[in-house]
């Protein structure tokens, strides 16, 4: 809680989406994040990518890695001088998205607050120039009280070539975890 009793907005988000379950939790965090973009007042890396992300598929919570895959269209403004889908946007992306599977899972006191990176692997194999779809598939690798280990896949749309990987390592920043000294 903050000063005045009021619950910040990492709470407030997990509220959203903590009422729902499997893919409407997914439509939840993406929808909190969407009215993020649409409120000046706030100001999120993920602004520019909202807009233009789709939710693919969603697997089951209790799959033994449960995952969530997103399309993805690139547009001018995610990309660098040659028209090609930026590095630093493409760390975003996979930010973002390889961060969405946590909510499957999550619960009071357990990763309801999505975490923060502690790493952030990207791999960049080939170019997406602007106008491309992708696929990014998502999925936990490793989950536990504190740590996480999550995968990102980036695909071409049409023809399924990967275009870039990461790990992503989280910290639980949940109030109910505690932290050492």
């Amino acid at each position: 809680m903050t000063g005045s009793n009021a619950p910040d907005k990492t709470e407030r988000q997990a509220r959203v989406f903590l009422a729902r379950e499997g893919e409407e939790r997914i439509r939840a965090v993406l929808e909190d994040f969407g009215k993020q973009v649409a409120d000046p007042d706030e100001k999120e890396w993920t602004q520019l990518l909202i807009p233009y992300m789709k939710i693919d598929s969603v697997s089951s919570p209790d799959a033994p890695h449960p995952s969530v895959t997103f399309r993805f269209t690139v547009q001018p403004e995610h990309c660098n001088r040659l028209r090609n889908l930026h590095g630093g946007c493409t760390a975003t992306l996979f930010d973002f998205c390889t961060s969405v599977p946590l909510a499957l899972v999550a619960r009071p006191g357990y990763w309801s607050r999505l975490g923060v990176s502690r790493t952030l692997n990207t791999t960049y194999l080939r170019p997406a120039p602007q106008g491309t779809e992708v696929i990014v598939e998502c999925d936990i690798v490793q989950i536990g009280r504190r740590l996480c280990t999550l995968r990102g896949i980036m695909r071409r749309a049409s023809d399924g070539t990967i275009l870039a990987t990461c790990e992503h390592g989280k910290v639980n920043t949940d109030l109910d975890v505690g932290a050492k000294a």
